[in-house]
């Protein structure tokens, strides 16, 4: 480790919104900044996903020629991402990691905030 300041695994971190995340991966450090992230976007009134903007970014993918695949979120991953000393661990099982990282992300986006998970 290079100073004493460095993240290792079995750390507890709190986010933004007070959510406490043990840290069983350090290589999934880019989770926790997106996390904080998503907490402001929603304070902010920014990040507001959709059946309505879903239908926009797939036109306009057509549009543009570029591809456009909206993600399941299966919610019987999150059993994988459940901690005995915080909140959540910051990755999941072997299985899903996309869907365990979009899970996990999700936990900060504020529940007035509406989220289609179809």
């Amino acid at each position: 480790m290079i100073s004493g300041k460095g993240m290792r695994p079995g750390d507890i971190v709190t986010a933004s919104n007070g959510k406490t995340i043990e840290v069983n991966n350090t290589d999934a450090e880019g989770r926790l900044t997106l996390a904080d992230a998503l907490v402001y976007a929603c304070n902010q009134g920014v990040f507001i996903p959709n059946d309505d903007l879903a239908k926009e970014l797939f036109q306009a993918s057509e549009a543009s020629g570029e591809k456009f695949w909206r993600m399941p979120l299966e919610e019987s991953y999150w059993e994988s991402m459940k901690s005995g000393v915080a909140d959540m661990v910051n990755t999941g099982g072997r299985q899903g990691g996309a869907i365990n990282a979009a899970l996990f992300l999700k936990q900060f986006v504020d529940e007035k905030v509406k989220v289609d998970a179809r």
